[in-house]
């Protein structure tokens, strides 16, 4: 697709990934970018800078976690400036501290909430909008470690395991809405999230190892591959690549189908 005069939406774009796509977007030419995120202060300097680049945007403070409202705001985002051709489903959290089996029901709850039943109802929402305005595209953020790459927060494994699932189930909808719903699966990546995973702004320590052992992808990697998923019509629907830096080079890894 291309991105010239699109509306796009951005979740979890503070910051991170999200930014750096955002401004991705805007630089190529997308008519209008909208920033969701709950970091209010992030989003104006997203805003800001996705302004700079060329594109109309706003910001929309949306919790992930309240699936009522989020539902919510984007069947009414579908009737809002002629609707949307591009959602970018980036927003996931961490888990931090407790971990599982300390987290509780509540963590639980909040982690599937955010990384995987946002992304299923985003999605689910956003398929019979662009069906209706012919098709669009859209990319859901999962990760490397959905892959069995080893990391130590269960939950947030667990969720990403079933992002990845979820991408590769939807790839009929191509046919049936022509929607390709794609995913991007980022490997260490320099964001905020690292020092999400521990106490008080800190990485984990089960973290230290990952820190040391693995080099770390900018968020333009990423960014850049997001847009490549979007702007390559040959890429079909259920494809996904994943990203990674092995000295200092940045890496590909693509599912067969997208090959």
């Amino acid at each position: 697709m291309n991105i010239s005069g699109k509306s796009i939406i951005v979740t979890g774009a503070a910051a991170g990934i999200g930014r750096a796509a955002a401004i991705q977007f805007a630089k190529k030419g997308a008519a209008r970018v909208i920033v969701v995120d709950i970091d209010d202060e992030g989003m104006t300097e997203t805003a800001r800078l996705v302004t700079a680049a060329g594109a109309i945007t706003r910001t929309e403070h949306i919790d992930l976690a309240d699936i009522s409202s989020l539902e919510s705001w984007l069947v009414r985002e579908a009737a809002t400036d002629g609707g949307y051709d591009i959602l970018y489903n980036n927003a996931g959290i961490v888990s931090g501290t407790p971990q599982f089996p300390e987290a509780g029901a509540r963590k639980i709850k909040l982690i599937v909430d955010v990384n995987l039943t946002s992304l299923m109802t985003t999605t689910e929402i956003a398929l019979a909008a662009m069906k209706s305005r012919g098709g669009g595209v859209i990319v859901n953020t999962v990760s490397t470690v959905a892959l069995g790459n080893g990391f130590t927060d269960v939950l947030y494994s667990a969720t990403k395991a079933g992002a990845h699932m979820f991408v590769k189930a939807c790839s009929p909808m191509q046919e049936t809405h022509n929607v390709r719903v794609l995913g991007v699966l980022p490997g260490l990546t320099d964001t905020p999230i690292l020092l999400k995973t521990g106490a008080n702004g800190e990485a984990a320590s089960w973290m230290q190892p990952v820190l040391e052992n693995y080099e770390r992808c900018t968020p333009d990697d990423i960014a850049d591959a997001v847009m490549d998923l979007v702007e390559r019509d040959d890429i079909p629907g259920g494809s996904w690549v994943a990203v990674r830096r092995t000295d200092g080079k940045v890496e590909r890894e693509w599912s067969e189908c997208a090959i």
